[in-house]
């Protein structure tokens, strides 16, 4: 008999729903997919939840479980009504809750995030490393992950908080709460300056050369209050730890300031973070001795980060699931679920579609809507026009099959453009309304990795989590996806996951002998990537740079003139 189980977060922030039937995934979606709301902060799963029943064409009555990333029972919000059954039934479901919920599972918010990468990595007996900004009570976790089972070894407190130092230094650069990945950019364009470095690796992990006495224990209830470690810890980081690290740089960042005037911060803080999750790194490798190592949590973002990770020769093989960051706990949590209920064998994420599709339907009206031009071709012919397209100096959003989960676009909603025109970088930027410092990405075919990257990044680079360097005599080529310092954040194209993308970049190869595209996420300034076909209409509509747009076999253009 089939058994689904329905895996949600709902934090603080990136909410999100996952469902799994007799342990595989079939579906998982993030709210802000849906409601538009970037981070959907403060927001419960509600449209994503739908989206994940209308999928596999099911109602609530036949879920057998739901399981929730995070464990608030024992925590100051445990003891919110939001949070018990007749609570979460009016919050999950508010236009018409169910008479009957499935039974709740709450598992805790780092045993998801290992999960999540965990029973999704496709090997056993694998180290486990999971970084983030907070759990119930913890920002570190190693453990092991062997015959199913997930053996926490150590964990750190929120006090000493990577993700919240990140984030904290995000903020006083100027880039605010969400800025981490500008930050980590910026970098390249600076020095680190190691009488800053506030953060350092050692034979227990990492330590804080801050003074922690001055941080507020979690069980402190006037700190906590009823809104948790997040709300408590965060501002203590920019009141005590923020200004001790940063005060060996001039001032805070003003408004309007420019930002490249933080690079050798900016520089300083990463190579803190590096230190430190190197220290976290050799002490798992250490205690376990073992080959793979997994990570998961906000931090696992960090592609600099990794892409070091990747090439230190510390671990054989470096997995991160596609959703690192907390949306991706409604799939830790789904899994840890499934397993407890019988229904559980090791998955492999390959690729990162499993989110919505793109119906031709909808498509053709969401085009004639605009008034725009429109042709529907065959796979070779749209492959063929596309390809030449982007090799003529064209940018193109492509829109075609189910949506990519995670944060990064891979394929399926995409911003593409020629890699060898160091302006499409200028014009991008400015398409998204982007800082014109920050780098674009490559999409790579998979075959020819080793012809466009010097340093391997590994299975990483499938999902678009690690950097590496550029083979020197290619970077002047590929100006457009080289970063300043020579790297970049490459996508390995695979041909069995994403056939469509694989043939078009392909065919780019053919007609320009470069094996790769310029791949930005599908989206404006401040919004989620597009999902549907009218959200990426309404994007090229209103990103006047695009000169055509792919939306499942359609391709479309301001005017018939530009069409095949």
């Amino acid at each position: 008999m089939t058994r689904y189980v329905l895996g949600l977060n709902i934090g603080f922030h990136d909410a999100s729903a996952a469902l799994v039937r007799d342990g595989e995934l079939v579906f998982l979606v993030e709210e802000e997919r849906l409601t538009r709301r970037k981070h959907a902060l403060a927001q419960p799963p509600v449209m994503a939840i739908q989206a994940c029943l209308d999928a596999e064409g099911v109602s609530i009555d036949s879920i057998d479980e739901i399981a929730i990333g995070w464990d608030f029972r024992g925590t100051p919000l445990g003891n919110n009504r939001r949070f018990t059954e007749a609570g979460l039934r009016r919050m999950l479901f508010p236009a018409s809750p169910p008479e009957r919920m499935p039974p709740v599972t709450w598992v805790p918010h780092h045993v998801a995030h290992a999960a999540s990468a965990y029973y999704s990595c496709g090997r056993d007996d694998v180290a486990i490393l999971v970084v983030d900004g907070a759990g119930e009570d913890q920002s570190a976790t190693i453990a092991r992950g062997r015959d199913g089972e997930i053996d926490i070894l150590r964990q750190w407190p929120v006090s000493q908080s990577l993700g919240f130092f990140y984030t904290a230094a995000s903020k006083w650069a100027g880039f605010g709460d969400w800025g981490t990945g500008k930050l980590m950019g910026l970098a390249a364009y600076g020095r680190p300056n190691p009488s800053g470095v506030g953060l350092r690796r050692s034979a227990g992990g990492y330590d804080f050369a801050f003074p922690e006495a001055e941080l507020p224990e979690l069980g402190d209830s006037r700190a906590v209050a009823a809104l948790g470690p997040l709300a408590a810890y965060y501002p203590t980081f920019e009141r005590n730890i923020t200004p001790a690290f940063c005060g060996h740089f001039p001032y805070m960042a003003r408004e309007g300031e420019e930002p490249i005037a933080y690079a050798d911060f900016a520089a300083t803080v990463q190579e803190a973070l590096e230190e430190a999750m190197f220290g976290l790194v050799e002490l798992a490798r250490q205690e376990y001795g073992l080959p793979s190592l997994v990570l998961a949590g906000g931090v696992a973002m960090n592609c600099t980060m990794v892409g070091r990770l990747a090439r230190s020769g510390l671990f054989e093989h470096v997995y991160v699931p596609p959703v690192p960051t907390d949306a991706g706990v409604s799939l830790g949590a789904a899994l840890v679920a499934a397993r407890r209920g019988g229904h559980f064998a090791p998955i492999t994420i390959e690729h990162a579609y499993w989110g919505q599709d793109t119906p031709l339907d909808p498509a053709v009206e969401a085009v004639r809507a605009e008034g725009l031009a429109f042709r529907r071709l065959s796979d070779e012919e749209l492959t063929k026009h596309v390809s030449q397209a982007l090799a003529d100096g064209r940018i193109v959003g492509w829109a075609r099959g189910r949506g990519e989960i995670g944060q990064r676009a891979l394929g399926t909603r995409s911003i593409l453009a020629d890699p060898r025109d160091r302006r499409n970088l200028e014009r991008l930027n400015l398409l998204k309304g982007r800082e014109m410092w920050r780098p674009v990405a490559p999409s790579v075919l998979g075959e020819h990795v080793d012809d466009v990257m010097a340093t391997h990044v590994g299975h990483p680079a499938r999902f678009m989590l690690a950097a590496g360097q550029v083979r020197a005599g290619l970077r002047t080529r590929v100006p457009a996806v080289t970063h300043v310092d020579g790297s970049a954040r490459p996508q390995y194209v695979d041909r069995a996951t994403n056939p469509a993308y694989w043939s078009l970049i392909d065919a780019f190869r053919q007609a320009t002998g470069v094996p790769l595209v310029v791949n930005t996420s599908f989206n404006l300034a401040g919004e989620p990537i597009v999902n549907t076909p009218a959200e990426a209409v309404s994007t090229y509509v209103r990103g006047a740079a695009m000169d055509l747009l792919v939306l499942g076999d359609l391709v479309v253009a301001r005017s018939e003139e530009a069409l095949p």
